[in-house]
């Protein structure tokens, strides 16, 4: 006779095995105790430092102002300031009874796109993760999306950018990104009666004539499927998410960190302002720089286009940032412990404009060539100086190896005193300063004192870039 220990004993086990398995799965819970337990910023983007990122989408076939073009063309506030938008959609297009934003998207054809020119591209530039906007405000999905028909595998290019992406970027070895901005989408544009947008069937593409609980589920699936499709590294989130439901952020971020748990993944999730507490992910500041450094790791997201036309779409006649411009802002953003993101701007057939792709060429040269001062670096204790001579220069170290980087070229010959390299800041002595050249290092004599480090410039030194120079700094 069997006794009911014998037989219940190895049912326990099982049913223990199986709800360990499933706590380890669900490590996280929808609730900002359980979310802010995931509160590390993974090395492997302390180490990258340099990520590009792209804003493609409908707003690329119309090409004007910005990327917000959904919305301004829909304001015919007398009063609004971009009011110019509603008028030239007038002039070029129709009226919006007639001609509304979703006419753009047969247009959006991307029928040169290309994910590993793309994924190329980026290794060319320098970055060690990459990605797409997978939705812009506009409610058009980047990705093969079941949860709504406005997506670009089922209309405009009928591919799975994201997917494709995806794959061409992990093959080259860099982390996969992506960025969402739908949390706008609800709000974004105030539809009148009459207008062809107005239409129910285009509500999920418009957002704001759906009714707002639909509206909500749908953000957060969407949210979810880019998770159980694409597992990206990151996931960069656009202001505005006070739009959301606080308990489907919270849902959606908690299936992003136990999905992530089960691949065994490092996942980061960023916020601006205080959109998500400071402990659950990391924060962007927008084309801005702190003034000092924070201890928290940080993003900066900065784009390529600048000036009056400045946007992070494709827009005719757009001017770009040089190239120098954007190493030197990357250089102060790692001295103050922060990491870069920098926006192309692709056009509506999925090509790169070549001035972009000459900024990227460029940016990449330094990085490949002088990028082992910002990869793989920690801030100093100080992240730099202005020097006597008026030179800008900022610091990074990795272990005992201190690099000093110089906005401009200190000159032949120069003497050069470094103040906030001292015995005390370095905890030691200096064995060697040398600048480093495309080829070799030049050898700089040095001595360390109690009020800085000095070294002197070999006269005619061959200027090894017209971007920035790096001065690596070895103690013992």
């Amino acid at each position: 006779m069997f006794s009911k220990t014998k037989i219940l004993l190895p049912l326990l086990i099982g049913i223990f095995l199986v709800h360990d398995r499933l706590s380890a799965q669900q490590l996280y819970e929808p609730n900002w105790p359980s979310l802010e337990k995931h509160n590390e910023v993974p090395d492997w983007i302390r180490d990258a430092k340099f990520g590009i990122y792209c804003h493609w989408g409908v707003y690329a076939v119309p090409a004007y102002n910005n990327e917000h073009y959904i919305q301004h063309m829909h304001n015919d506030n007398p009063d609004y300031s971009k009011l110019g938008t509603y008028k030239r959609h007038l002039a070029m297009y129709g009226p919006l009874e007639k001609f509304d934003y979703h006419d753009f998207i047969p247009m959006f054809k991307g029928e040169k796109f290309n994910a590993d020119e793309w994924a190329d591209l980026f290794v060319k530039g320098g970055a060690r993760f990459a990605g797409p906007v997978a939705e812009h405000h506009d409610g058009f999905a980047m990705w093969d999306s079941e949860l709504t028909p406005f997506n670009a595998k089922d209309m405009g290019p009928k591919r799975d950018v994201v997917g494709e992406l995806e794959k061409s970027i992990r093959g080259r070895g860099m982390k996969f990104f992506t960025s969402l901005h739908h949390e706008l989408n609800y709000t974004n544009v105030k539809m009148k009666p009459g207008w062809a947008g107005s239409d129910p069937k285009y509500a999920k593409l418009y957002g704001s004539t759906m009714k707002k609980e639909e509206w909500e589920k749908m953000w957060m699936d969407k949210c979810n499927e880019l998770i159980d499709k694409y597992h990206p590294d990151i996931i960069y989130h656009d202001a505005w998410l006070e739009q959301v439901p606080v308990k489907n952020l919270q849902t959606y971020l908690a299936h992003y960190f136990n999905e992530a748990e089960k691949r065994k993944q490092n996942v980061i999730v960023t916020y601006k302002g205080e959109d998500i507490p400071v402990g659950v992910g990391m924060e962007d500041h927008e084309n801005s720089n702190p003034e000092k450094i924070i201890v928290k790791p940080w993003l900066c997201d900065y784009s390529i286009g600048t000036g009056l036309s400045y946007s992070w779409g494709y827009t005719e006649g757009m001017e770009i940032r040089p190239a120098k411009e954007i190493i030197h802002t990357l250089i102060e953003v790692v001295s103050k412990n922060g990491q870069m993101l920098l926006n192309l701007s692709p056009k509506a057939d999925g090509t790169f404009p070549d001035d972009q792709k000459e900024v990227v060429y460029k940016v990449g040269r330094w990085m490949w060539s002088f990028g082992e001062a910002l990869y793989d670096t920690r801030p100093f204790s100080v992240f730099g100086e202005t020097t006597d001579a008026r030179q800008k220069v900022y610091f990074t170290q990795k272990g005992k190896t201190i690099y000093a980087t110089f906005l401009e070229w200190p000159g032949d010959n120069a003497a050069v005193t470094l103040k906030q390299l001292t015995k005390k800041s370095l905890n030691g002595n200096v064995k060697s300063v040398n600048l480093l050249g495309l080829k070799n290092l030049v050898k700089c004599e040095n001595q360390l004192t109690s009020s800085g480090l000095r070294f002197a410039i070999p006269a005619k030194t061959r200027v090894p870039s017209d971007i920035a120079y790096v001065f690596k700094i070895e103690t013992e």
